[in-house]
């Protein structure tokens, strides 16, 4: 080996000593970044905007709400409390004034709330949740008008929600703005619904009454109940009974939602109901004890719009305004009978009809 190539074996040999060291240390400090929290914080922070924004609302979960102070007096007045209240024992409460937390009920055996004039606005959960096993019963007092009012992002994703059975009566006004993101108005988690009485105005941001989960009985026998929603205004993931009452339920505009929708069919043996909406329409069942008609349009018809039904004879068998857009309508009535019936709006004839 010559002088020459001693010297250039020597420089290799140099610069491998000094190279992999730095190499090594690079490879390192990439790892540690790539794998190191802040960093990948710092990374997001460049990628998706300044750190402190505002970021989307947290939902609230189950193990967010707080039981706040437990009551055991029969006569409660909301205005006296600055959080949430928990009723543990089975029996009757009244309610009254006004209120910006929950009324959490979470007993193992059937409460009754008596609503006498109460105001409930919450803006992060359910307004009335029934967290226990029992059922609950809610009452309107006599002549009283009560308003609840929810929001947020909530596991009770509803203004009035309960895990039991829940039975809505009285001779109240109860109004329910389910305000929450994909709210509903009125639900329970695999349960039943009953309404028996009472001036019912539901406006949701989803269903308006809904048996979720596994599904509920829902049974309408009576009372006068408003449904404006922006999902299906009645939804039963089992089955529907309509008994009596005079209801009114608007389903969304939105493609996928019905006026009434039910996973087992539903039936109408009373009442007065008038369901419409823009997408799907399902029917009232064969066996339903009243009758009832369906018409299912090619084209909108306005909000806005005076609607008549009459019959061969040129009687009007109900008349309505309509509150929203709508392509599908059920009309059911103890005052129909076999015959043909023809759709105005704003007092002329349409092309549209339906025989019993």
């Amino acid at each position: 080996m010559n002088k020459e190539t001693k010297i250039q074996l020597i420089i290799i040999i140099i610069l491998i000593i000094i190279l992999v060291p730095l190499v090594i240390i690079t490879i390192n400090t990439i790892n540690n970044k790539r794998f190191n929290p802040e960093f990948d914080k710092n990374f997001e922070n460049r990628k998706f905007g300044n750190p402190n924004e505002e970021q989307e609302e947290k939902e609230t979960t189950a193990s967010d709400v707080e039981s706040g102070e437990i009551v055991t007096q029969k006569e409660i007045n909301l205005s006296d409390y600055s959080s949430n209240i928990t009723i543990e024992e089975a029996g009757e409460y009244t309610l009254k004034g006004n209120f910006s937390n929950s009324v959490l009920i979470n007993s193992t055996s059937d409460v009754t709330l008596i609503l006498d004039n109460v105001t409930i606005q919450n803006d992060i959960t359910a307004a009335i949740a029934n967290i226990g096993k029992g059922n609950l019963n809610i009452k309107l007092k006599d002549g009283s008008t009560n308003t609840l009012t929810d929001g947020g992002s909530s596991e009770y994703d509803s203004c009035i929600y309960s895990l039991g059975s829940l039975t809505i009566e009285g001779n109240g006004t109860l109004n329910v703005y389910g305000k929450q993101s994909e709210g509903e108005g009125i639900a329970t988690e695999t349960n039943n619904i009953t309404i028996n009485g009472g001036t019912i105005n539901i406006e949701s941001n989803d269903d308006g009454i809904n048996a979720g989960g596994d599904g509920g009985l829902i049974t309408i026998n009576n009372g006068d109940i408003y449904i404006k929603a922006n999902g299906d205004g009645i939804d039963s993931n089992q089955d529907l009974i309509i008994n009596g009452g005079n209801i009114y339920t608007i389903g969304s505009t939105i493609g996928g939602n019905a006026a009434i929708d039910t996973d087992k069919g539903y039936q109408i043996n009373g009442g007065t109901v008038i369901a419409i909406g823009s997408d799907m329409m399902e029917k009232p069942e064969s066996n339903s004890k009243q009758n009832s008609l369906t018409f299912n349009m090619n084209s909108s018809i306005k909000s806005g719009t005076t609607i008549d039904i009459k019959n061969e004879s040129d009687e009007i068998i109900a008349t309505f305004e309509a509150k929203e857009d709508f392509k599908t309508l059920i009309f059911s009535s103890k005052d129909l009978s076999n015959g043909t019936y023809y759709l105005y709006q704003n007092e002329e004839k349409t092309d549209f009809s339906a025989t019993l």
